[in-house]
């Protein structure tokens, strides 16, 4: 798993495997629906960076670009 960290969210997307599950959340506290992924930064990743993907879900946690992970 690479370190999309600061990354888009269609970055993101783009490098995984097309098969891959993936679940993308705002962790601004504001529970929003993340609907244009270019427009949304990486904050942190489940499995963390390094990890091999064989298969098992991804959770990506993101932020508008102009807002601070939390």
């Amino acid at each position: 798993m690479p370190s999309f960290t600061g990354k888009s969210v269609a970055a993101a997307r783009d490098a995984l495997d097309s098969g891959t599950s993936l679940t993308v959340k705002d962790v601004s506290g504001q529970d929003r629906f993340i609907r244009v992924e270019s427009n949304w930064k990486l904050c942190s990743r489940e499995p963390a960076a390094g990890t091999k993907v064989k298969g098992q879900p991804v959770t990506l946690d993101a932020v508008k670009f102009e807002e601070t992970c939390l």
